[in-house]
């Protein structure tokens, strides 16, 4: 292995690092010995000298480094493609067979800012470090080589590559543009879009809870999927014997692919829709006296900083108590939060206060999380982003 840049940390700080996790923040750092550009794979040592890391360099970002292993190895297309191969074996050992589902996590993969998802023969890319943006022709290559696809996108029209100092780009790496399609992803075909705004295409994230979800819901139930995107919670629960799914969000173009979704599905019938700021519909419905059998909440992220966890909470705990309250004994809540700053443990305190409010008492059913194609790091909370608990009204 070739010498490199050493980034030695400050004695007086307790690093993350020594827990397992997979950064280092500027601020821990007490000297870097080289002129590593931007990255470039760098040694982390202690000030003793003692090695701990190798990792992608970023002078720009307040993540300075991320690891790529914790033992002396080369860093080449060999170690990329052995680390590709296991995340690949991973998802076809937890999820075979499925012609949706991410391939690729970044850190729970300790391949820090590369994301991977398959839809079908075509690969969407994301390389959200410095580090992975500068070898993703190399990565592009073994991506081909490994799982032969008809075509590789690149989604790197994303907000965060800023913080790295990286352009947004969007466009096809190799292969033909793909059209608009119809992608299966759990139990329901869905129309998509390959350079839709969302994401790479769908939530994949929530692929299983779907299903997990659908089997709390009774024949004839009426059904609330709020902030509900392309209608996974919805349709899923359609599938499953509900009599009308109330759908709910903000963007038209989820709305119109719900139901898309549903006439492939044969039961738009039971499908109604509403376009617009659910915080304003969950008010006017609770005030109207709606009443549903199940109830579903997966809002965006409503903090991506500590500093908002508070402001959070509150509008959380809002959606929370007009929910509940259309809810009555044996109803079945479903709610996620995607904000990692927010932990499981304080996210269900907030919906036991809202049920306090509301005059409802809960009996926790089922505690969730991502798709297992989203694997988690118990050392790196962030990769731990998504909760969801499933509570029952039991008076």
């Amino acid at each position: 292995m070739d010498t490199l840049p050493v980034v030695t940390l400050l004695r007086s700080v307790p690093h993350r690092l020594f827990r397992g996790h997979q950064w280092v923040y500027g601020s821990e750092i007490h000297r870097v010995h080289g002129t590593p550009a931007d990255g470039d794979v760098v040694e982390v040592r202690d000030e003793d000298g003692h090695p701990l890391a190798i990792g992608f360099y970023n002078s720009r970002s307040k993540i300075t480094v991320r690891v790529l292993s914790r033992v002396p190895v080369a860093i080449d297309a060999a170690f990329f493609r052995a680390r590709l191969v296991r995340a690949i074996a991973h998802r076809e050992a937890v999820l075979p067979g499925r012609p949706a589902r991410r391939l690729v996590s970044s850190e729970a993969d300790l391949l820090p800012g590369l994301i991977v998802d398959q839809y079908g023969d075509v690969l969407s890319v994301q390389a959200t470090s410095a580090g992975m943006d500068a070898r993703l022709p190399l990565l592009t290559d073994l991506l081909v080589e490994l799982l032969a696809p008809t075509t590789i996108l690149e989604r790197d029209d994303l907000p965060v590559r800023a913080l790295e100092g990286l352009p947004q780009r969007r466009g096809v790496l190799r292969g033909p543009p793909p059209a608009a399609a119809r992608m299966r992803v759990g139990a329901v075909e869905f129309p998509w879009n390959p350079l839709d705004a969302h994401k790479t295409g769908v939530y994949l994230d929530q692929q299983e809870n779907w299903a997990a979800v659908a089997r709390f819901v009774r024949p004839g139930d009426r059904v609330l999927d709020a902030f509900c995107h392309l209608g996974g919670f919805g349709l899923h629960a359609l599938a499953a014997g509900a009599g009308r799914v109330v759908a709910l969000d903000s963007a038209a173009d989820a709305i119109d692919g719900a139901h898309q979704a549903a006439e492939w599905a044969g039961c738009a019938d039971r499908l109604e829709t509403h376009l617009g700021n659910a915080f304003d519909w969950l008010r006017a419905a609770d005030e109207a006296g709606e009443r549903f059998q199940v109830v579903v909440l997966d809002p965006p992220s409503f903090t991506r900083t500590k500093v908002a966890v508070a402001g959070a909470l509150r509008g959380y705990k809002e959606i929370h108590l007009r929910a509940l309250r259309m809810l009555g004994p044996g109803g079945v809540l479903a709610t996620f939060s995607c904000s990692h700053h927010v932990s499981g443990p304080a996210f269900l305190e907030m919906v036991v206060e809202a049920a306090a409010d509301a005059g409802r008492s809960l009996r926790l059913e089922a505690v969730l999380g991502a798709s297992p194609d989203h694997p988690v790091l118990p050392a790196v909370p962030e990769t731990e982003y998504l909760k969801g608990f499933v509570l029952r009204v039991v008076e």
